[in-house]
């Protein structure tokens, strides 16, 4: 089945991150502007964001949206009135690269300067300072940030160093506050498949499925993750773009100019797609990469490394990515995660994870 093109907006740089915000498609571009796009990609507005590269884009809620930037800032916007409400920073300005938006708060990670990276939330309703930072937590650059969609107590993060870390926000220290290591390799993208269940996908485009942990007993034993190695030739792809909720996984050629979609059940894990048609969608964005896919409306919108971001009708019905994988989105709280606390101030002794991947410096 293919997709049909329906037509594009040339960002002028390239589109690396997408959002559905209100009646609009949010893009966030290489060269540090956000454009606010109609959902038939008419320009509706282009914000000067940031002064570098924004590396990711998030609704917050039904109007307003957050990004993030190579410039060491996180942003939030108003969609109704394209400005600015809050601006965040880290103290050695460190670019951020992952982002992650719920329950009225933020996380951001950041690159690696010296020994540490950070990991960073702030609470949208008091947002004079940061109400949590892990530093200790990776040692290579965080490439990764999800909350978990029904347990607001969970903060998964993952990083170039190897690992995916589970956090329990109800804990005050950050040592302890570390509830699960997932060791794989250099992460380019991890999420919560199922409201037990993990992803990981490598930049080596490596992919497995493991168990979240249950830390209410100490007897829990965790079993032997889903190994399903390099997926480019099972999934007939160069490369994969991501897992998109509720169930997609989106893979490109660029010697073929190709992308394709295929669905996937969170449930039974299955990602074997030797007997699956997927959607294909014609010359995608040539030989350049696909960055980031947004599906709204049974529409598909592509953003890539060709400055475009093109919009296509899907030849089937396709449901929202602004969904989870087992869940819808969840509603805004009138609270921090239960038993939260402001950090303590205290450094923990640096962990010394072993690498075992090699560092990749994302774009």
């Amino acid at each position: 089945m293919n997709a049909a093109f329906v037509s594009s907006f040339n960002c002028n740089d390239w589109a690396l991150s997408l959002a559905a915000v209100a009646d609009s498609v949010a893009v966030a571009a290489a060269n540090g502007k956000i454009h606010l796009l109609s959902k038939s990609l008419q320009n509706i507005g282009t914000l000067s964001a940031h002064s570098r590269s924004i590396n990711k884009i998030k609704a917050v809620d039904l109007h307003t949206f957050a990004s993030c930037s190579n410039d060491g800032t996180v942003k939030v916007w108003d969609a109704r009135t394209n400005s600015e409400t809050h601006s965040f920073s880290n103290a050695r300005q460190l670019p951020f690269l992952s982002l992650d938006t719920s329950y009225n708060m933020l996380v951001a990670g950041t690159e690696l300067s010296g020994s540490d990276s950070e990991l960073i939330l702030w609470d949208l309703r008091k947002p004079a300072q940061p109400f949590r930072t892990f530093i200790d937590s990776h040692n290579d650059d965080i490439t990764e940030a999800r909350f978990h969609p029904s347990n607001r107590q969970l903060l998964l993060s993952g990083s170039t160093d190897g690992y995916v870390n589970i956090y329990d926000l109800s804990v005050p220290e950050e040592d302890d506050a570390l509830q699960q290591v997932i060791n794989f390799t250099s992460i380019h993208s991890a999420n919560f498949l199922s409201p037990n269940r993990i992803y990981t996908l490598s930049h080596m485009e490596t992919f497995a499925v493991h168990e979240l942990n249950d830390h209410r007993t100490e007897e829990h034993v965790e079993p032997l993750p889903k190994q399903f190695g390099d997926v480019r030739e099972k999934w007939g792809c160069e490369y994969v773009v991501d897992l998109q909720a509720p169930g997609y996984v989106f893979c490109g050629s660029n010697s073929k100019h190709e992308l394709k979609m295929y669905r996937f059940d969170p449930v039974v894990e299955n990602f074997d797609f030797a007997a699956e048609s997927p959607v294909h969608f014609p010359n995608a964005h040539g030989e350049e990469v696909v960055r980031d896919v947004l599906v709204l409306d049974n529409m598909v919108y592509t953003g890539g490394e060709d400055n475009l971001v093109k919009l296509w009708k899907a030849p089937c019905h396709v449901a929202d990515t602004s969904a989870t994988f087992f869940s819808s989105a969840p509603q805004p709280v009138e609270t921090a995660p239960k038993e939260l606390k402001p950090e303590s101030g205290r450094k923990h002794k640096k962990k010394k994870h072993k690498k075992d991947s090699k560092r990749f410096k994302p774009y």
